[in-house]
């Protein structure tokens, strides 16, 4: 198989022997591949790869590619140190939940547009939310976030509520610590992330972590780890 020209994330690289590299390259048409570049760790630094628009041609069959043609396009799309964290956050949920070789068009285009909004949104905890509830939904795991367990019954923005992963929100009658109890209110502002009042983000936050967690089977995220540290 010969690919020509596909517009490209790399959203993953690795050394290979002394020239080369393995790389893991989002694409629209084909989805996640991984791409054998020869010479390519003397061209270019992972750093310069990293959320930079690429154009991209292979050759092969199999799980590994040969690359054979690569270049950027235009300028990265992230620049700040703390942002490039939460550029390799959305990469590591790329590489966990997407399935490999599983065109998506409406993936790619979310993580491009969410690049785009960690840069130039001030509150990048807004956008976070949105790539996580939107990718959950892409791969199959959407969340229920209007409607009971019955998928009937509305949800109340003044109750107090367990998701169950898979399951979708149950009403109870007290709060507490537990991280998938959460408020009717979030649960409503979860529809709409960039738009969620400040009140809700830390709600929000742990309920989106906990469900995460669940789909990973508590595989840790080591650019969640390095954001912790930043915060703390």
């Amino acid at each position: 198989m010969r690919v020509q020209l596909q517009q490209a994330y790399c959203i993953h690289t690795r050394n290979y022997r002394e020239s080369s590299r393995i790389m893991e390259l989002l694409t629209p048409e084909y989805g996640v591949i991984s791409c054998l570049g020869h010479g390519s760790k003397k061209k270019n630094a992972t750093t310069d790869l990293l959320f930079t628009p690429l154009l991209i041609s292979w050759s092969g069959k199999g799980e590994l590619f040969t690359l054979t043609h690569f270049e950027s396009v235009a300028k990265k799309e992230v620049t700040s140190p703390a942002i490039c964290i939460m550029g390799m956050y959305l990469n590591e949920l790329m590489l966990k939940l997407v399935p490999k070789s599983s065109p998506s068009k409406e993936i790619f285009d979310l993580y491009q547009n969410v690049l785009r909004l960690l840069e130039n949104n001030k509150n990048q905890e807004k956008v976070l939310r949105l790539f996580e509830i939107e990718l959950l939904e892409m791969v199959g795991h959407g969340l229920s976030l209007d409607k009971e367990m019955d998928h009937e019954t509305p949800i109340n923005e003044d109750a107090v509520y367990r998701y169950d992963v898979g399951i979708g929100p149950t009403r109870i009658q007290h709060a507490n610590s537990a991280w998938n109890v959460v408020n009717g209110a979030t649960l409503l502002a979860l529809q709409s992330p960039l738009n969620m009042d400040a009140l809700h983000l830390s709600e929000a936050k742990r309920l989106m972590r906990g469900i995460i967690n669940w789909h990973l089977d508590s595989r840790p995220l080591y650019s969640r780890e390095i954001l912790q540290f930043m915060q703390a």
